[in-house]
């Protein structure tokens, strides 16, 4: 497509976006062919003793995670969250802390964490994340851990 044929594209598409109303923006104002497609990665999970699911290679979902009284788009199904619910097809467990938009996870696959002595940490491509499953956003190709760690 031309420079001038994607700018046009682009004016009309948002146009239509005005006309259909602010919540439909984000997604009618891309012209056709330009979204990136949702991050493609692996996840593990390892429970206090054993291997929960094996390394498994999941494409994530667009939308969000909404369980437990999250609000919608506060938890992006793109995320490291979206890439458990699909990786265990939503079985997990936890809830939601709208102070910190993000979810304190107790449970994967029926191995519950909710001592203080453990906790589920979150491991992507090796390394411990300073950042929430909400809020952590993918590349294809990351690898994910979610693992039983002593707190």
């Amino acid at each position: 497509m031309h420079k001038n044929h994607a700018i046009k594209a682009g004016v009309a598409a948002l146009s239509m976006a005005v006309a259909l109303g602010a919540t439909q923006v984000a997604t009618a104002a891309v012209p056709a062919g330009t979204a990136a497609a949702a991050p493609k990665v692996t996840v593990e999970i390892q429970g206090k003793t054993k291997t929960l699911l094996a390394t498994k290679t999941v494409q994530t979902k667009s939308g969000s995670i909404t369980r437990g009284g999250a609000p919608a788009g506060k938890c992006p199904a793109e995320s490291a969250q979206g890439a458990l619910n699909v990786a265990t097809r939503g079985n997990w467990r936890g809830s939601w802390y709208a102070s910190y938009h993000e979810y304190f996870i107790t449970g994967i696959l029926g191995d519950n964490e909710t001592t203080k002595k453990y906790y589920w940490g979150l491991y992507v491509n090796g390394k411990l994340s300073s950042k929430g499953a909400c809020e952590l956003k993918l590349k294809t190709g990351d690898k994910l851990l979610f693992k039983v760690t002593k707190g």
